[in-house]
């Protein structure tokens, strides 16, 4: 295999072929985002904010699937590019082959049995009588969907680790496109509500799985993986899921803490503040996929160069993350800050009455974008060189501990204004511990 993301030495190392890798990812990170933002766009202009706020409620089943997903995606497709990396190919398609075999099944299995108690879930999710059906309607298709869910999330990553990062992002926009094209013929103008926002993302993903599935079974010279039923072992599965850790505990925190952020703002501001977190989930994921994009672009370059012990390489692809995140944090907020009036008119008419709380609520939470991209590239980077544990630990912190404390806690000092500052405080409170794992790496 010929992959030109493997450096021989630090002087091949140039931003300009990073970007080769970086600029796909995260434009395939922003297409996935968009599977869910136009939803939400058709939903609340065609449909009305009570039904997006159906389906944020359901949001959290969509992060239990996304994130069995991204734990065999984004461990799996790490071990196997420090396989790649040190030319083992037989150890590559293995570590491939078993992370795409369990995570489909074991989607399947958490599908099922969320199910078989779909109305008992979606009420302790916060469904109520207002939502409750279009809350059905939406869960059920994901959760049926399951398979091509969790393959085309594998796809993407692992077809980006062999190296093809342009193809991979190819995958996520001809979903996104499709996504577009039939929310606005299947809501906009056949007016059929949540049931069809459900139906446009689906085959939107279908359409990514089909393409990911060509890709492995079609041969061609440059490939360096294929599907092997060959020294499959549950050994090997738990090596990659718990790798990608973090990342299940990034969904999973994102479950629970939507859960309380829901149950927060309902409690403040009735559904109108259910529909403001919404919003502000949503725009949050444009410049969050910033961070996540550039970490993920970095991740496969870092992890073939310290599977074959080149530090130096290491060391100089690092060198320009620490120049980048010198400098976006602060473009970053700024956008947020002013173009957050733009952004929410998308969603919600300026007279209405979550247009304000959202505007509001969104500059405060965007301040946790100042200090969020170090701890996302600080997690990536551990389990880019296969220490997914250190990597599971900063998430936890800023996904989950902190994130709800401060939840509890900020609401009874700050009122409504208090669960948004929840995510700032939360990131700047981690940064103290990822800083120390930007530490030099060492074989």
């Amino acid at each position: 295999m010929e992959n030109t993301f493997i450096f021989a030495s630090e002087k091949e190392v140039r931003f300009t072929k990073l970007l080769k890798f970086i600029v796909p990812t995260y434009l395939t990170s922003l297409f996935n985002t968009v599977y869910t933002i136009i939803d939400g766009i058709f939903v609340s202009t065609y449909v009305g904010t009570n039904a997006l706020a159906s389906i944020n409620i359901v949001y959290p089943i969509v992060n239990v699937l996304t994130g069995i997903a991204l734990a065999f995606a984004t461990g799996g497709s790490a071990v196997t590019a420090l396989h790649i990396g040190g030319n083992r190919k037989k150890e590559a398609e293995c570590s491939f082959s078993v992370s795409s075999f369990a995570a489909i099944l074991l989607g399947c299995l958490v599908s099922l049995m969320i199910l078989m108690n779909l109305s008992a879930i979606l009420t302790m999710l916060g469904a109520t009588p207002v939502t409750i059906a279009g809350c059905k309607t939406y869960a059920r298709w994901w959760l049926w969907a399951a398979p091509v869910v969790i393959g085309k999330e594998l796809f993407t990553y692992f077809i980006r680790v062999d190296g093809a990062p342009t193809y991979s992002f190819t995958t996520a926009l001809s979903g996104g496109i499709l996504n577009i094209v039939l929310d606005y013929i299947l809501v906009g103008q056949m007016q059929m509500g949540i049931y069809g926002a459900a139906l446009a993302t689906i085959l939107g993903l279908i359409l990514s799985f089909i393409m990911g599935i060509y890709y492995f079974i079609h041969k061609h010279k440059h490939k360096f993986l294929s599907f092997t039923l060959h020294n499959l072992s549950l050994r090997e599965a738990m090596h990659c899921m718990i790798n990608g850790a973090s990342e299940f505990v990034n969904q999973l925190a994102i479950a629970v803490t939507t859960i309380v952020f829901n149950r927060t703002a309902l409690s403040f501001a009735g559904e109108d503040g259910i529909a403001a977190v919404s919003i502000i989930m949503y725009l949050q994921f444009l410049f969050i996929g910033v961070y996540f994009g550039f970490s993920m672009g970095m991740a496969p370059p870092l992890s073939y160069a310290y599977g074959d012990r080149k530090i130096r390489i290491c060391q100089k692809l690092e060198s320009y993350a620490h120049r980048f995140f010198a400098v976006a944090p602060i473009v970053i907020y700024a956008l947020t800050y002013f173009l957050t009036p733009v952004a929410v008119s998308c969603f919600a008419d300026t007279s209405s009455p979550v247009f304000p709380i959202a505007v509001s609520g969104m500059r405060v939470y965007g301040l946790g974008f100042l200090f969020s991209g170090i701890n996302i590239f600080a997690a990536i980077r551990m389990m880019a060189y296969g220490k997914g544990y250190f990597s599971g630990l900063i998430t936890f912190l800023r996904s989950f501990l902190l994130l709800l404390l401060f939840l509890i806690v900020l609401p009874l000092k700050f009122g409504l204004t208090g669960v948004w500052l929840a995510v700032p405080a939360a990131e700047a409170l981690t940064l103290l511990v990822a800083v120390w794992f930007l530490r030099p790496i060492h074989c």
